[in-house]
């Protein structure tokens, strides 16, 4: 199935504002920490790992390694990265005494793009090479004992990946194709067999990029080169979309403390000299209210 941008727009969902001016060169995957009542996210290109407070607006910025990928809560209050030198286990501020844990066929060529925790406490979290060398890269899964395997091989820029309510569905993002892919999951042992095309984007569109579920098992698409989200239905019908201000939008997700203020990353660092006057808020940080609602933070176990 391929949709297109012009078959649904429907912006009167709630207005967006600014939560955060971040000017994030490549921020991505938001994450709401319930206990702290903050968000976290990354900018990738600045290696930053980022806390915000919407009640006073404030953030905290760490400095975790040339570049990180995507974050994850852990079960002790702490988090879990994907970085450059691997899958990094840090305190809740991005300190680490422990050396990282290199994913098998992870060399210097590689970066870790996104990646989100399972409904058993697994990081699963994927990467991409400096190249976008097709098939170079794969998604990994890390268990909560920190042993990790190669969840899908030959992947060219892995991005969003999230599932479904009942964990038996994982639904997964390669940008370096137009598809939103579907596999059937067992969160037993964590395998993902059967992937088929739930939908395609159209170029002319943007990229899919990442990807989040809410409390109606509904899907959120971030859009790269496509100003904004779309909501999918599970079975990839389009419900609805957004456009955000910004031209590469990259993830989505829910918090606040009834879980449904949208926090939506963007990127400044890819636009074009004569794009940057066009996009002030690109790379900030925004929120909106959609009606929709989030679902509980899931947490690696380790």
């Amino acid at each position: 199935m391929t949709d297109s941008a012009t078959s649904l727009d429907d912006d009167r969902q709630g207005g967006w504002h600014v939560a955060a001016p971040t000017q994030a060169s490549l921020g991505e995957r938001p994450v709401w920490d319930e206990r702290t009542g903050t968000l976290v996210f990354v900018d990738i290109d600045r290696g930053e790992l980022h806390r915000f407070n919407p009640e006073d607006g404030q953030s905290t910025v760490a400095v975790v390694g040339a570049s990180v990928g995507c974050v994850g809560l852990r079960n002790n209050g702490g988090v879990v990265l994907g970085t450059d030198a691997g899958f990094v286990l840090a305190d809740a501020t991005g300190e680490t005494r422990d050396d990282p844990i290199v994913p098998p066929g992870m060399t210097s060529a590689h970066f870790f793009n996104d990646g989100a925790c399972d409904p058993a406490g697994r990081f699963v979290a994927g990467t991409s090479t400096t190249e976008r060398t097709t098939g170079a890269a794969s998604l990994y899964s890390l268990a909560p004992d920190g042993a990790v395997r190669v969840l899908l091989p030959e992947v060219t820029e892995s991005n969003g990946v999230a599932w479904s309510l009942d964990g038996r569905q994982m639904f997964y993002v390669d940008s370096g194709t137009q598809d939103v892919m579907v596999f059937d999951y067992d969160p037993a042992d964590g395998t993902a067999t059967s992937g088929t095309v739930l939908f395609s984007i159209d170029e002319q569109d943007g990229v899919p990029d990442g990807l989040i579920v809410d409390a109606e098992d509904t899907l959120w698409l971030a859009l790269w080169s496509g100003h904004g989200i779309r909501r999918y239905r599970s079975d990839g019908v389009l419900l609805s979309q957004i456009t955000i201000p910004a031209k590469d939008v990259t993830c989505a997700a829910f918090g606040g403390a009834d879980l449904t203020d949208l926090y939506v990353t963007t990127s400044r660092g890819y636009l074009e000299p004569g794009e940057v006057e066009a996009y002030p808020h690109a790379g900030d940080l925004f929120v909106l209210q959609t009606g929709a609602t989030g679902c509980p933070t899931l947490r690696y176990g380790g």
